[in-house]
């Protein structure tokens, strides 16, 4: 064999990250919890003198070392550091600063707001009212919702001011509305409605005051919302400002006017509509659920469907098993969960397994997917011959969760076709004959086959099986490591010393130009427990000391395994952040200097 292939297939290997991507991460693997290695975390440690080293910096002169003090301040909070509540009084000392520069008042306010130190609300308020006359937009964002979130009762006058004040930049006045809806400000509600109402103000601000009112919550919202939605068809703006007025309402009046709105054909509009009402009771929806389900918009579809499972009788599973099909991906996943939840109510369970045999017998590659995945997970052994043609599909998709569907189904009768398929796909391999856009599935396929293999026990496997124990095929990939992890369950409690000098050999290949990938060496190494092979007890016991690799828990579960020697991993491991602008002389390296 050629010795680029390692090569080839290490660079195919980026394009298997990508290939994989694209599969339902519901296409799980066995090799990978048999045997279950516990999982260790990791903790991050901030050193106790870097808050006392922000401080001493927050009260130099300097203001480049004041601002990323304070930014440094900010960003440990948001990272977990503990302990920085107490800094807010250092950093108020430093916003009532005379002729500060304005890059330092950004820094502090933001530290500040991070910080959520609303015992210093007077102090940033008073930046607030500085703002004003600054003109500071970019301070304003970050002062003003913090406000708001404090109920800071003082910025209240402000914001109303700014509702009728013609002069007013889009900005703030944008600015105004949000954190009025945010306090529920009742008394800036006609104001609200008055922007609401205005023909000739901007859609997004007449969207952004009906978000606000609708917050705020009063009654008068009905009237107003429908008076919006009776407006004439031709102005749909209307029926959005209506249905977003209605975002908290529940009452019958409220029912009514949304089903008006969500029966108009505009997308925007009913979809928001729609959304409503399934969240009153999706019982509201039912009468919308054809038009739903065949919607432009995914929202609208997902509504639909969402209604579908609410109604849970056998004519809801016909509407809903075609939706395996949908062309979102989240949304045809969602169908699929809750086609096999529906299948848990006994007197539904054969009608989805129906419904979704349907879908498996069309060539709509989305349907197919799920619907394998539907009834791989239900267990319903007579699609198994389907999921055998499926194999050679010409969707990796499809030919890869069929694989994976016939593990799951672990019908031994399908053993020998998805032998031939397996042979068949590495005969491609080293022959060389497939697309590299194939590379990917191939080993994903291979990799399912192989473990269906090992836990079934087919010996007559065995022999395609150690072509990839080699440093050769598919190197890097996720058939080798379920080709060697199959073998050591098919010899598991037999020795065979030729086979355990091979794997061994895999687990020492270390330094190599090409080092053997970590869960090949992985699978090595249980592989040798499982055989019991001692001879190579000196091998695991070499590298066992590589925790926290699984590679190492790999020799350890070995040794334990054949002698019953015990090898404790720590489950927590402490990492110490030095990366910030400023650490302690005990954090640098011994290249650092000040």
């Amino acid at each position: 064999m050629p010795w680029q292939w390692p090569l080839v297939f290490s660079f195919a290997a980026v394009l298997l990250c990508h290939t994989a991507a694209a599969f339902d991460d519901r296409i799980d693997d066995i090799m990978y919890h048999d045997p279950e290695f516990a999982e260790s975390t990791t903790r991050v440690e901030f050193s106790d003198d870097l808050k006392l080293l922000w401080l001493q910096a927050l009260a130099r002169p300097d203001s480049e070392l004041q601002r990323m003090a304070a930014d440094t301040i900010a960003l440990a909070h948001r990272s977990g550091m503990k302990g920085l509540d107490d800094t807010a009084d250092k950093l108020t000392a430093v916003l009532q600063q005379e002729r500060l520069e304005p890059t330092v008042r950004r820094a502090v306010v933001n530290a500040l707001v991070t910080l959520d130190a609303k015992q210093v609300a007077k102090q940033v308020a008073k930046v607030f009212v500085e703002n004003m006359a600054s003109g500071s937009v970019e301070i304003a964002t970050i002062v003003e919702p913090a406000l708001a979130h404090w109920d800071y009762e003082p910025a209240r006058v402000e914001w109303r001011q700014r509702l009728s004040d013609p002069e007013i930049e889009r900005s703030r006045l944008q600015l105004a509305i949000k954190c009025l809806g945010i306090v529920k400000d009742a008394d800036a509600l006609p104001a609200l409605l008055k922007i609401v109402n205005d023909v000739n103000a901007e859609v997004p601000l007449r969207l952004s005051a009906a978000r606000a009112a609708a917050e705020i919550g009063q009654n008068e919202l009905l009237a107003a919302a429908n008076e919006l939605a009776s407006v004439e068809a031709g102005q749909p703006t209307a029926s959005l400002l209506a249905a977003t007025l209605l975002a908290e309402q529940s009452g019958a009046e409220a029912v009514s006017i949304l089903k008006r709105i969500a029966a108009v054909d505009a997308v925007a509009m009913s979809a928001l509509a729609l959304e409503r009402l399934l969240a009153i009771d999706p019982s509201h929806v039912y009468e919308f659920i054809a038009s739903s389900i065949r919607s432009t918009d995914v929202k609208i579809r997902r509504v639909g469907c969402t209604a579908l499972v609410h109604r849970a009788d056998a004519d809801s599973i016909g509407q809903l098993a075609p939706m395996l099909d949908d062309p979102n991906p989240a949304l045809r996943r969602d169908v699929s969960a809750w086609m096999l939840d529906l299948a848990e109510q006994a007197a539904l369970h054969d009608v989805v397994i129906q419904s979704t045999m349907d879908v498996i017998a069309r060539d709509n590659w989305r349907g197919l997917e799920q619907g394998l995945i539907v009834l791989a997970k239900l267990d319903h052994e007579p699609a198994a011959p389907r999921f055998i043609e499926l194999l050679t599909h010409r969707r990796p998709e499809v030919a890869v969760t069929a694989a994976w569907g016939l593990r799951k189904l672990a019908v031994p009768d399908t053993l020998p076709a998805m032998l031939v398929q397996a042979e068949r796909q590495t005969k491609q391999v080293v022959d060389n004959t497939l697309e590299g856009r194939y590379i990917a599935t191939i080993d994903l396929q291979l990799s399912q086959l192989f473990q269906a293999f090992g836990e079934l026990g087919y010996g007559e496997a065995e022999s395609l099986m150690r072509k990839f124990i080699p440093k050769t095929l598919l190197f890097g990939g996720e058939a080798r490591p379920g080709a060697v992890w199959a073998i050591g369950k098919l010899n598991e409690g037999r020795v065979d010393e030729a086979l355990a000098s091979l794997l061994a050999a895999r687990l020492a290949d270390l330094d190599s130009m090409l080092p053997e990938v970590e869960n090949v060496r992985c699978m090595s190494a249980i592989g040798i427990g499982r055989m019991k092979a001692e001879s190579q007890s000196k091998a695991l016991r070499q590298f066992v000391v590589e925790a926290p690799g699984i590679a190492g828990q790999a020799c350890a579960w070995s040794l334990e395994r054949m002698t019953g020697e015990v090898h404790e991993f720590p489950r927590e491991f402490v990492r110490t952040t030095t990366d910030w602008f400023v650490t302690p002389r005990s954090n640098r390296s011994a290249t650092e200097t000040d």
